[in-house]
């Protein structure tokens, strides 16, 4: 705790709130040092302490709502990124015993979307063009046709990351067409790209539908409203300048930092380390392809007949009609 309060010159969240705390600071200063000598009848009139505290609960609702909301975002965010960590482990594992052995070009092919399309999926969410590196360096090392039209493909997609599932679900479909990958496998590869495209609808849906304005607006009015008559109440009930100046500001710090907060929290994929988790995942797809368990040299023979134990020994008890 003391070094969170040694470091509060640090506080990114001081520094995104500072505007807005210098001018409730300022107002009462100027307030309690200038207006109350300078006009007696406003330092006659003075805005009761007990009538205050019935818009700051109010806003105390207000502000627990929308943090909760905010939170709720947030871990739902960390849900769907943790699922699409699982999902496209368990679609290399299967890339790589039932697709690879068969046909290794395609399953590069497969592997290199599936590398990319967590960090597709970061770009689009942060509207930043991070992962060009990435593609370039997955298409073009040895770059090949194929792998140039595949390139070509993506960075033309409008939608980056469901241009990645598309083309693994391409060549998926073409492996099943030509019996070289089992019917279960298939599904199972399958219903795993549902899963990604499930993810990625609701990453969007996420980014794309806040809170509502007018709820954050409305929150806002009354957090002004009532840091603004603040000063007032707190002279009125006869508390000294100078401790007023500070129970001021640290109001203010306390409820523009909560309100801030929640402002953040609304869009959590700021706030997430999605370039590590990216990073993760991208390793966890290249250890399966390159740290493959090893083949079975031989095949286990069949166990003899007698080596089987029956049920039911005859000589002692005659066995069931059904019994062979």
């Amino acid at each position: 705790y003391f070094r969170y309060i040694g470091n509060i010159h640090k506080s990114r969240l001081l520094k995104r709130i500072i505007p807005a705390l210098s001018f409730f600071t300022a107002w009462s200063i100027l307030y309690v040092s200038l207006v109350t000598n300078k006009i007696k009848a406003i330092s006659a009139h003075y805005v009761p302490l007990t009538s205050l505290s019935l818009v700051s609960s109010f806003i105390a609702f207000l502000i627990t709502l929308r943090s909760n909301q905010s939170l709720g975002r947030l871990a739902e965010a960390r849900q769907l990124w943790g699922r699409l960590f699982i999902v496209t482990r368990d679609t290399a594992q299967l890339l790589v015993v039932y697709v690879y052995p068969k046909d290794q070009k395609l399953g590069l092919q497969c592997a290199r979307h599936l590398l990319t399309f967590p960090w597709l999926l970061k770009d689009r969410l942060r509207n930043t063009n991070c992962a060009d590196k990435i593609i370039n360096t997955m298409f073009l090392s040895k770059a090949s046709d194929k792998q140039q039209q595949d390139l070509a493909y993506i960075t033309s997609q409008r939608k980056k990351p469901a241009a990645c599932i598309l083309r693994i679900r391409q060549l998926v479909a073409d492996l099943a067409s030509r019996n070289v990958l089992p019917y279960a496998p298939h599904q199972q590869i399958e219903t795993n790209l549902n899963e990604m495209n499930y993810i990625l609808g609701m990453c969007e849906r996420l980014k794309g539908s806040p809170i509502p304005p007018l709820y954050t607006s409305h929150a806002s009015r009354l957090l002004v409203f009532y840091l603004f008559f603040l000063p007032m109440a707190l002279h009125g009930s006869l508390m000294k300048r100078n401790v007023t100046v500070l129970v001021t500001s640290a109001v203010s710090y306390a409820m523009l930092g909560l309100d801030e907060i929640s402002h953040v929290l609304e869009q959590p994929f700021g706030l997430m380390p999605l370039q590590e988790i990216s990073r993760n995942i991208m390793l966890d797809v290249a250890d399966a392809f390159m740290c493959q368990p090893p083949s079975f040299v031989e095949k286990p023979e069949l166990m003899k007949e007698e080596h089987f134990t029956y049920p039911y020994n005859q000589t002692e008890r005659p066995p069931p009609s059904y019994w062979p």
